[in-house]
């Protein structure tokens, strides 16, 4: 804080914590908003950053992994995805 925000025992001032207050919920209002969450949002990784192949490897396939959404997609990998395929973030649905 800057001296003119701490008073004279070296506490925050009233001033300061209401702004400072301020400044946090207008902050998580606009995080909030749905085009802010749509702006922040990682896009999907490529075929090549996942090591993404058309066939399963050791029973593992996409169409049994948590991530693959039917009928031809996947929440981490761009599409398209063979329900055939694998990566290396397979993860087994349970049960």
């Amino acid at each position: 804080m800057s001296k003119s925000t701490i008073g004279l025992v070296g506490s925050a001032s009233r001033r300061a914590i209401l702004l400072n207050s301020a400044s946090v919920a207008a902050g998580g209002f606009i995080l909030s908003a749905p085009a802010a969450r749509t702006a922040l949002a990682q896009t999907k990784l490529t075929h090549e950053v996942a090591k993404y192949q058309e066939t399963p490897k050791d029973g593992q396939k996409c169409s049994t992994c948590l991530q693959f959404v039917e009928p031809a997609s996947c929440k981490l990998v761009v599409d398209p995805i063979s329900p055939d395929g694998w990566c290396q973030f397979y993860g087994a649905k349970p049960g």
